[in-house]
Formats: structure tokens, C-alpha cells, sequence
């Protein structure tokens, strides 16, 4: 185990006001190519899970009607061997525990070196089970992925301090993927580095907007998602919905974040080698797979189906829950992947199922849904001003990122209260490993 270290403290730049200037110009100019280099490969870790997954992904049903009792070979070919070959990657690591962003907080907040070996053998197993099928997410890895980019680069930008460096790589990995370099660098110092030092967010700064620029020069204009729906009011009805979904998120998040972290135990209780450990949710994943697709892969389509309205409200609600346990079956059973995209994809299907119970026909779209996701990746994370910014920067709507303060307050503070800062914060938790937080 990592001893526990004191968090870096600034170093004290020497020399002149024109000596100092020239360091920090350096350390900018390091953070933009760092910024770029991230930038690049998560634009191509996201194109290629993209083409994998097309080359298998079935058509999503709107509702329990339009299911097709049907199993595709190609699925199951997807599966099987995305969850063969992850199996033989888990005996590469120590315990079999791939390694993600909780790692990347643990390396910023007690001061020790990242394991890049680990590192990048785990964004590969990402890679494989994305691309073949794993109900988890895509930004995590992107994420840690990053991180352990602008460790690499460490030479470069020798007089910045190792939190700072790690969280200028992982925000310009989110800055890339959501075309949202702002939300980026709060992420970046709120939920990573958690602090600002003597270089200000100048560095995370500078790589979230490299790395925006590499991926609107590839990608163009493409987000997540768009909004669609109306601007709110701040109606009575549209403060207590609001309020009532921050309760739902925020007792939804805690579910979730328990499954998640609990669901190793599971695995270990089961007695199933390691090497075969991931065929168990391969398995499941491929058994319901006619009934529900939209559980397969990184859920970004059903997000946007979900967005714009389209889903009934009977699948959504079952998808909510199914999405869950799905994935904390994979994360369990070493079917790697980020646990930030199935947040989002619960929150907006639960924000669904509220626009379709108190909106009019001609008026359901994006609202509630994008309420629901913010509050429940705010609350799964630990980024509740950072989620807030994200969601403002993808969707363009300034009411309805208003008005989710209300729902991220009550999602964040409810379920900080019941399993604790973030996901991430519990998962070290859980290890014996303590990192600077507010709550004992």
C-alpha cells in the first residue's frame, strides 16, 4: 500500500519577476501540449470504441412494444470476446484490479507517483470492453487515461506540481469528449487536484482548451448532447419537480455508488477464477440483450433518445434500475469501465420519467432529463460546480442549468451524507486509502 503523504506544497519560484514569467509561459506552453496530445488520443479512443461498437450495435427499441425476441451472433461474438480477452489482461494486474480515476485522485492527494504500466494496461482493457459490449462507461477511462498522459510528459513541466500536472491531463481528456473545456478545469480542481496553488487553474486551463481544439478540428461541433426542450419558469410546480428530483437523484446515486463499490465482494464470494470472471455479465448481458439493447455498450444513443423524448415511460423506468445493476455486475466481475457515463445515463432516463409525468405532449424534451443527469453525476463524482458547468456547456441553456442548482444540492448533499464525497472517494475508502476531505 501507498504510504500516505502530505499533499505537495507549492515549490517557491526563484529568480526574477522576468525569470518567473518565462517559467510559468513554459509550464502554460507544456500544459497546451499536453493538452493536445490528450486531446488527440481521446478523440481516438472515442472514435474507435465508436467504429467497433457500429460494427455490432443493434436498433433500440422506444418501448416494450417494438421488442424483438431475436439474438444476434454478433453480439454474442462481441461479448465473448471482449470478456475472453479482459480476463487474461486482469492476471497482468496486481489483484486483478484494473486502475481508473480513483487512482488518478489517489496519486494527487497523497503525493505518490501514478502507475503507469497499470495505467495504460487498464485504458486498453477499457478499450476491449467498450468496444465489445460492457455496460460501463467511456469518460472514466478518458479521464485516467489522460492523467496518466501528462505523467508521461512530466519532464516537460518540471516545476508544476504532480496534482496539478495529473489533473490538467484528466480535464483535458473531458474537455475533448464533452466540448466543455470550462466544466473541465473545475472538474480539474474541484474533484482532482482539489485545491489551487501558486500557478492558479492557468494549467488546466490551457490543456482544456488544447484539447478542445483538437477535437473540434476532428470531431466538429459534435456533443453528447443537445438540448431541445423549453426555457423553465420558476413556477411553484417547477421548483418542487425540480426539488423532488434532487431527492430521487440523490437517494438513486447512493444506490448506485453502494452497488458499485460492494459489487467486488460479490466476484470474490463467487469463487470464479479471475480469468473468468468477466463471461459472467458477457453472459447476462447477451441474455437480455433482445429485451434490452440499450443496456449494451456506453448507452450514448439511448441518452440522446431519452433527451429528446422518445423513450416510453414503462422502458425508461426499467432501464433506470437495469442500468444499475448491470453495471456494478461488470465492474464487479472486471468487465472494466468508467462509472461517470452510466451516471449520467440513469440520471437523464430518471429525468425522462418525470418529463413525461409532468409535461405536456408538445412540451417533452430535454428539461427534466437534463435536471436528472446533472444531479446524478454531480452526486456520483464529487463535481457538483463542475457538473453544473458541463451541463451548461453541452446543453446552452441558462434557465435549466439555473434551476439545477436546486436538484444538485439536494443530490449531492444526500448522498455525501450516505456513502460519502464520490464514488471514487468511497472506492479508496474501501482500500485503507485516506484522501483530504471535509467529512470523517
Amino acid at each position: 500500500m501507498m504510504p500516505n503523504l502530505p499533499a505537495p506544497a507549492d515549490t517557491e519560484l526563484q529568480g526574477n519577476a522576468l525569470d518567473q514569467l518565462l517559467i510559468r509561459f513554459k509550464i502554460i506552453a507544456g500544459c497546451c501540449l499536453i493538452g493536445l496530445i490528450v486531446g488527440f488520443l481521446a478523440v481516438g479512443f472515442l472514435s474507435l470504441v465508436g467504429f467497433l461498437t457500429s460494427l455490432w450495435s443493434p436498433d433500440l427499441p422506444n418501448s416494450f412494444s417494438d421488442i424483438e425476441w431475436r439474438y444476434s451472433p454478433l453480439i454474442g461474438a462481441a461479448l465473448l470476446i471482449s470478456s475472453f480477452i479482459t480476463g487474461q489482461l486482469l492476471k497482468l494486474l496486481d489483484n486483478g484490479r484494473p486502475h481508473g480515476p480513483a487512482d488518478l485522485i489517489n496519486a494527487t492527494q497523497n503525493n505518490s507517483a501514478l502507475d503507469l504500466r497499470h495505467g495504460y494496461l487498464s485504458s486498453f482493457v477499457a478499450l476491449i470492453n467498450l468496444s465489445g459490449g460492457a455496460s460501463v462507461g467511456i469518460f472514466g477511462p478518458i479521464v485516467h487515461f489522460g492523467g496518466c498522459i501528462s505523467a508521461s510528459m512530466q519532464k516537460l513541466v518540471a516545476q508544476l506540481p504532480r496534482d496539478v500536472l495529473l489533473a490538467s491531463g484528466a480535464c483535458a481528456g473531458i474537455a475533448a469528449v464533452f466540448h466543455a473545456p470550462l466544466g473541465a478545469a473545475i472538474f480539474a480542481h474541484e474533484a482532482i487536484s482539489r485545491r489551487f496553488g501558486q500557478f492558479g487553474a492557468g494549467p488546466a486551463l490551457a490543456a482544456a482548451f488544447a484539447a478542445l481544439w483538437v477535437s473540434e478540428y476532428f470531431l466538429g461541433n459534435l456533443r453528447v448532447s443537445y438540448f431541445t426542450g423549453p426555457e423553465p419558469g420558476f413556477s411553484s410546480k417547477v421548483l418542487f419537480t425540480a426539488v423532488g428530483l434532487g431527492v430521487a437523484s440523490g437517494i438513486l446515486s447512493s444506490l448506485y455508488i453502494y452497488i458499485v463499490t460492494s459489487s467486488p465482494k460479490l466476484a470474490q464470494a463467487s469463487r470464479v477464477p479471475l480469468q473468468y470472471r468477466p463471461l459472467v455479465p458477457a453472459i447476462v448481458l447477451f441474455l437480455i440483450s433482445p429485451m434490452l439493447p440499450h443496456l449494451l455498450g456506453t448507452g450514448i444513443e439511448t441518452i440522446q433518445l431519452a433527451m429528446a423524448g422518445k423513450l416510453a415511460i414503462s422502458l425508461l423506468a426499467a432501464l433506470v434500475i437495469a442500468k444499475i445493476l448491470m453495471t456494478g455486475l461488470c465492474l464487479g466481475f472486471g468487465y472494466f469501465g468508467g462509472v461517470f457515463g452510466p451516471a449520467l445515463f440513469f440520471g437523464t432516463l430518471l429525468g425522462g420519467v418525470v418529463d413525461l409525468l409532468v409535461t405536456t405532449p408538445d412540451s417533452v424534451g430535454t428539461s427534466y432529463a437534463m435536471l436528472g443527469a446533472v444531479s446524478c453525476v454531480a452526486a456520483v463524482i464529487g463535481a457538483p460546480f463542475a457538473s453544473i458547468v458541463i451541463i451548461f456547456e453541452v446543453t446552452r441553456s441558462y434557465g435549466w442549468t439555473v434551476l439545477s442548482i436546486i436538484s444538485v444540492i439536494l443530490a449531492s448533499q444526500i448522498s455525501r451524507s450516505l456513502v460519502g464525497r464520490s464514488i471514487f472517494d468511497r472506492q479508496l475508502s474501501l482500500r485503507g486509502i485516506s484522501v483530504g476531505d471535509d467529512r470523517r
